[in-house]
């Protein structure tokens, strides 16, 4: 399967290559003949035409009345075209067509384009509007105007997207969102493989293990269709046209159960021009490790961290021979350079080729995408092909009839280094390799004694074949249509069907290290899980708006229903018993621990209807209202159906006479106000059934026995958010400056959570609802264009965020320790009624004793106490910063551009485990941190900040001492674009061509020093960026 699936991979890249190369040669080798017969047409009619020569000059500027350098001017049809100087001036001469109607289109980036007749005239200025793209909404349901939107929503263009980074789409969406923050994940660090989670205005539900993880990501939709995070991780940048991000209650009740979390809306690239054009994107990409965060010790000082720590002090001198062994490795100079051995210098290489073309009545795109991406660890990629094709119907301005078409496939593989944790733990004078150059199997600490712990060598397992490696594809099918049966009422539907298909395979060879001792029959592992689901759901939306007068007053409604069918089924199973490192193959398998293969088939359906009204007054006074009523069968039999409603009111103090007349200046103040109730079924789902399992070793007369697996609840019902939003938009001095700012409490009621249940039953807990948590926060966004002349614009963005929760009613079930989700090196979550969530718990502490070198730990009485006690943990810090965000700044001078994303934390409470593991707390066995020998405990009277290096201590007492005051810095990308100007490229066959190079993950400082990336190092990269059009 491995072979073919290469093979079927290498074909369809090999394909893609040669259809690009077809297509390319194609539209020059066609314009090329175009204009030659166009010469030769010419040369024929030498003297005899009578299509005169014009010459048409202007002035180009924006709404502001600011000139647009570099503007384009094109005559309609042809490739004719002139581009604006720095003065916004231009100059194009051309020939008139015989008895046709010659059109200039105006054009430029961040404004509409406009088309102009040619008469008589030979002096023609044009003054472009800025785009539109931010003046509606995109809610997946219906397109609003952001005038009436009572809701908050962030609005962001493929362009920007781009603008901040052609290589992180999440990264540049987290940048550009205010409230949005990627989920940090110092233990996967940059594998390619790892997708990250997203919050929207904090987590709503309370993670109390590893398999919630992701619980309380945000919904995802795509040109209408629910997609996963993962598939947004891989999705094509250059084929976004926009996506908006919904964040309270007015914006996302549309979606009722599933809104809780925030939707992202996303839509692909349409058709613009009725020429045929071709994109293409090419982004070739060099990742450097980050290894800045370790600071190891040298050979010579962890020989001596290990004599201080006493590890070779023995009555009867048997460790000396050790000692003496290891200090001849370094007099010799042995230094294998463990942290560079599974890493690398890779090259990665995303291509997106797209063909577009739009007629009168028929329009069309498709999209080819690739992308081969290498990890910095040796031996990892992540491989992704997308293809999907679009067509648009339009019948005499009644009917538009849409068909969408895409198709996704995914492969990753990962590293057979294994975890990079074991190569930072292997001590400095350790050679790799033994005299005859193999690679060592495993080292004890004392060579000359068998009866230590064995570690093993990570480079000799990386060198057996064991592999991990999945693939996942995806196929989408979308009908919509939209049918104006008057100018003020429209429907709207779509239709979508989905399939999916996943596979993941691992194999752990029978000669690893941990398998020396095993039996035969327990040697070495495979396991195989496969997966396959089926999708299917439509919607149909009546749509009324209309204007009451010419002050601005109007009144839309919509209304309409939607339906959902889900089913998918799992298969897996686990093999072992493998007798050679090479023989792989399930066949060759001796036994399967489980005994039999499990497997699951889940169906799920829901149904809703939904209706929304939105009313404006003289353009000053605006309300919106929605209910949704939603049905699921993931929910008890007794609460099928739960109402979800949102109401919204906006005031627009700008178009008040007395803010008009007073305060010219102010172009825009708005004042939102908005609350309702949304849901999330981020769940299991047959929570609310019971469910038994047949097992083969009860076996009656009558047929083969079952047992319960999980307590049903009848009663169970939906989790909801009640929401409050109250939110100020602003715009000064002719819309230079704009301020957004929003201020939100949000309580989640009902919330899922497990209750212990009587041995009788059979099972040990059942989910009821019972929780109950608010969060409160604020997101802010001020932007200004700093300098804006005709030759140069500097524009900056500032965005933050702060989030405050507070738990207020829990089970007991929960209230004891939680492994945590993220980091097993920290300490435990611990869940109180009246904490928070990011709540760091530990035991008060009030330093070290200098007279002792004991840590003196403090009671909750305040009593002072020589010994830990896990009962007297209290909250002594928050992760939550109290602000965090971004920092934009893009700088465009004529045709060159630079962005800089910058991102920040503030006031962040971290429990520094580096220091705790790798600095005090240390097992002298493994490689420690530098700074292991500064600050420590020597004798009495020493005032220092850690015990002393032959003290330890349990791994399990998390002290106050490792807690500290986080504040960042965070300089993620740095790009630079070089736009040509029409007339440089024309007779290269080109429309448009833009060039670059980017940076990412630029630096990172930070008040807290810990090693970052403890399984995956993080990584910098640099970038081109090639953008022709033809």
């Amino acid at each position: 399967m491995l072979m073919e699936s290469e093979k079927t991979m290498k074909a369809v890249g090999l394909r893609f290559l040669i259809l690009s190369l077809c297509a390319l040669l194609s539209v020059i080798g066609f314009e090329d003949i175009a204009s030659a017969q166009t010469n030769q047409g010419k040369s024929a009619s030498s003297g005899a035409s009578s299509n005169p020569r014009i010459t048409i000059k202007g002035r180009i500027t924006d709404d502001h009345d600011e000139p647009l350098p570099g503007a384009n001017v094109l005559v309609k049809g042809t490739s004719i075209g002139t581009s604006a100087d720095v003065d916004g001036n231009y100059s194009l001469t051309f020939q008139r067509s015989p008895g046709k109607q010659d059109i200039l289109i105006y054009s430029f980036i961040g404004t509409e384009s406009k088309e102009y007749n040619v008469s008589t005239s030979t002096r023609l200025n044009v003054q472009l509007k800025t785009s539109s793209l931010d003046a509606v909404v995109v809610n997946g349901f219906y397109t609003q105007t952001k005038e009436t939107f009572t809701g908050s929503a962030t609005t962001i263009s493929g362009d920007q997207l781009v603008a901040v980074s052609s290589t992180n789409l999440m990264q540049s969406l987290a940048s550009l969102t205010p409230g949005m923050v990627l989920v940090e994940n110092n233990v996967a660090g940059s594998n390619p493989n790892a997708v990250p989670s997203i919050l929207i205005r904090g987590a709503n539900t309370l993670i109390t293990n590893e398999s919630e993880e992701g619980v309380n990501n945000p919904l995802i939709v795509l040109d209408g269709v629910e997609i996963s995070i993962q598939e947004l991780y891989d999705l094509d940048m250059f084929d976004i046209e926009r996506i908006d991000v919904l964040k309270d209650a007015s914006a996302t009740i549309l979606y009722g159960e599933k809104g809780a979390n925030g939707v992202i809306v996303v839509e692909r690239k349409r058709s613009e021009e009725g020429k045929l054009r071709l994109n293409y994107n090419f982004v070739p990409r060099f990742s450097v490790p980050d290894l800045s965060s370790f600071n190891l010790c040298s050979p010579a000082e962890k020989l001596e961290v290990e004599r201080l720590a006493g590890k070779y002090d023995s009555a009867d001198g048997s460790m000396d021979e050790a000692y003496d062994y290891k200090l001849q490795l370094v007099r010799k100079g042995v230094n294998p350079d463990w942290l560079h051995a599974p890493l690398r210098v890779p090259f990665s290489h995303t291509h997106s080729l797209a063909l577009s073309s739009r007629g009168e009545k028929l329009e069309y795109r498709a999209n080819v995408n690739f992308g081969d991406t290498y990890g910095v660890m040796k031996g990892d990629n992540r491989r992704n092909l997308g293809v999907n094709f679009s067509l648009n119907y339009h019948l005499r301005n009644k009917l538009t009839l849409s068909y969408k078409n895409s198709f996704s496939l995914n492969r990753s593989i990962d590293s057979p280094y294994g975890s990079y944790a074991q190569y930072s733990r292997m001590n400095p004078y350790l050679p790799m390799k033994d005299e005859d150059g193999e690679y060592y199997k495993y080292y004890t600490f004392n060579p000359f004694s068998t009866s230590g712990t064995k570690v093993s060598n990570p480079l000799y397992e990386a060198a057996l074949s064991s592999f991990s490696k999945s693939q996942t594809q995806s196929w989408t099918n979308s009908l919509s249509g939209r049918w104006n049966i008057t100018k003020e009422l429209y429907v709207t539907g779509q239709a979508n069907l989905g399939l999916s298909w996943s596979k993941a395979d691992t194999y752990e060879s029978p000669d690893m290290a941990k398998y020396e001792n095993s039996k035969l029959a327990d040697k070495g592992r495979y396991s195989l899980a496969t997966g396959n689901g089926l999708s299917t759901d439509g919607k149909i939306v009546i749509n009324y708006g209309k204007s009451l007068d010419t002050k601005g007053s109007m009144f839309r409604i919509s209304a309409g229903s939607n339906i959902q069918y889900s089913r998918k089924q799992n298969a897996s199973f686990i093999a072992t018993g493998f007798i050679k490192d090479e023989l792989s193959d399930l066949s060759f398998a001796l036994s399967y621990p489980t005994g039999h293969p499990s497997g699951s088939d889940k169906v799920s359906t829901g149904v809703g209807v939904f209706a929304n009204a939105n009313f404006s007054l003289w353009n000053r006074y605006f309300v919106d209202g929605s209910y949704r009523a939603s049905g699921s069968s993931k929910f008890g039999s007794r609460n099928s159906f739960a109402p979800f409603w949102a109401f919204g009111a906006g005031w627009h103090l700008h178009n008040e006479k007395f803010i008009k007349d007073n305060l010219p200046w102010l172009n825009t103040f708005t004042f939102r106000y908005s609350m309702g109730y949304t849901g999330s079924v981020s769940f299991d789902y047959y929570q609310a059934r019971t469910v038994y399992q047949y097992d083969s070793k009860y076996q009656y007369v009558s047929g083969i026995g079952a047992l319960p697996k999980q307590m049903g609840n009848p009663d169970l019902k939906w989790q909801r958010t009640f929401n409050n939003n109250f939110g100020i938009t602003a715009a000064f001095l002719d819309n230079r400056f704009n301020l957004s700012f929003d201020f939100y409490s949000n309580t989640t009621y009902d919330m899922l959570m497990p209750v212990t249940l009587p041995p009788s039953v059979g099972t040990s807990s059942m989910n009821v609802n019972f929780g109950q948590m608010n969060n409160k926060g604020l997101d802010l966004s001020v932007s200004g264009q700093i300098i804006r002349t005709k030759d140069l614009f500097w524009s900056m963005t500032l965005t933050g965020g702060h989030v405050m929760d507070k738990i207020q009613k829990i089970s007991d079930d929960i209230k004891d320790d939680i492994t945590n989700p993220y980091d097993s090196s920290k300490p435990k979550i611990l869940l109180q009624e009246g904490g928070s969530q990011y709540d760091i718990f530990a035991m008060r502490s009030a330093g070290i004793d200098p007279a002792t070198g004991k840590e003196i730990f403090i009671k909750k009485n305040g009593e002072y106490t020589y010994g830990y006690d896990e009962k007297e943990r209290v909250a002594v810090g928050n992760t939550n910063p109290i602000l965090q965000g971004s920092w934009m700044n893009t700088v465009r001078y004529k045709g060159f551009s630079v962005s800089i994303a910058t991102s920040y934390t503030f006031g962040a409470d971290y429990y520094n485990s580096t220091l705790q593991n790798k600095v005090e707390n240390i097992n002298a066995e493994y490689n420690v941190d530098r700074r292991v020998f500064t600050d420590r405990w020597k004798q009495p009277g020493d005032h220092t900040r850690f015990l002393g290096i032959g003290t330890s201590t349990s791994t399990s007492m998390y002290s106050e001492r490792f807690v500290e005051k986080r504040n960042e810095l965070y300089i993620s990308s740095i790009q630079v674009m070089y736009d040509f100007a029409p007339k440089a490229i024309t007779r290269l066959g080109l429309r448009k061509l833009a060039v670059g190079f980017g940076l990412s993950d630029i630096a990172h400082i930070s008040t807290v020093k810990f090693e970052r990336g403890t399984s995956y190092p993080y990584c910098r990269g640099i970038n081109l960026i090639f953008r022709p059009t033809f």
